[in-house]
């Protein structure tokens, strides 16, 4: 068994449920432009969009197969935000965008799929379908759901979550109508029939998942995203907004997500399932510290008190955000 297969093992152990991650996919242009454009005269001028789709799919898979190499068995990838949609970046990449996403259903990637015994899912396009017909993004719509509808689902596969332009309360307002009486009744005796707050919410989580995404997953062990220049942002819609406050795992590089490494990927996969416990079981410190030690930790939170510094989250100028 190699090192790899070996590690995944211990992955599928700690979670028999299924590790079930969110990487969103990040930083796409800035990715392209640093490994090819950087010596151009014009290095923030992209010449093909279809070179550089090719190349962004290369890191995507790769970071992908990855992941599922190391033991995953859901993965949620954030892809395109609704505000992109409204315009934010302009008319023509929003036009670029939306045909490049037709791509994910090309042969390549249902090569891709089909190699890592991924089902693949589209979740969040209900807003595309609220786009007049005319529109390129309705079509997108339709074509990912007419997707959907041919692909041979199967139980027992790995997941692969798309996640494109959702509204997340858009989705849980349309919910009723997606999951039909029956599934809505079937919610509302489980609901009547328990008082435990954790079964309560499972029992939602298990309704209003299915509804977004088309299928039930777990819920999301961690999230790994971005972080430039202090800028921590948290790029999905529908999972975060699935949680209640659970123990959800936040990671974030300093750089675009698709220049993750392997070794980095297993490092934080190593974290999370076999590092330090985070939250604490103690109800009572009593007998447990000591006035030494309490001394020591008033000082040092003191110290970060008084550093505005050490606040998570400040923007920190620097050359590649500050024009030089």
């Amino acid at each position: 068994m190699t090192e790899t297969a070996a590690f995944a093992a211990r992955i599928r152990e700690r979670y028999p449920e299924g590790l079930t991650g969110i990487i969103p996919i990040g930083g796409t242009r800035t990715t392209y432009i640093l490994e090819n454009n950087r010596r151009s005269e014009n290095p923030g001028q992209i010449e093909s969009f279809s070179a550089y789709a090719d190349h962004v799919e290369t890191h995507i898979r790769d970071l992908m197969s990855g992941f599922f190499e190391f033991g995953g068995q859901n993965l949620v990838a954030p892809i395109l935000s609704y505000q992109l949609f409204e315009d934010e970046r302009g008319p023509a990449y929003v036009d670029m965008a939306t045909r490049q996403s037709f791509r994910l259903m090309n042969e390549d990637w249902n090569a891709f799929y089909k190699a890592q015994d991924v089902d693949p899912y589209f979740a969040g396009i209900d807003t595309l379908l609220h786009f007049p017909e005319r529109e390129l993004q309705h079509r997108l719509g339709v074509e990912m759901t007419e997707y959907q509808k041919q692909w041979p689902y199967a139980d027992g596969r790995r997941k692969l979550i798309w996640e494109i332009a959702p509204i997340p309360l858009f989705s849980f307002w349309r919910a009723a109508a997606v999951m039909g009486e029956a599934a809505q009744a079937e919610l509302e005796a489980t609901l009547n029939g328990v008082s435990d707050l954790d079964a309560m919410y499972e029992a939602l989580y298990r309704y209003y998942s299915a509804a977004a995404y088309g299928t039930t997953i777990p819920r999301p062990h961690f999230y790994l995203g971005n972080n430039r220049s202090g800028e921590l942002k948290l790029r999905a819609m529908l999972p975060i907004s699935l949680l209640c406050g659970g123990p959800v795992r936040l990671f974030f590089v300093p750089y675009p997500t698709l220049l993750i490494t392997r070794e980095t990927l297993q490092a934080v996969l190593e974290d999370l399932a076999f590092g330090k416990r985070i939250r604490s079981s103690n109800a009572d410190y009593s007998g447990k510290l000591t006035q030494a030690l309490m001394e020591a930790e008033y000082e040092h939170v003191m110290q970060l008190s008084h550093d505005p510094t050490t606040t998570l989250g400040l923007l920190r100028t620097t050359p590649a955000n500050d024009g030089g």
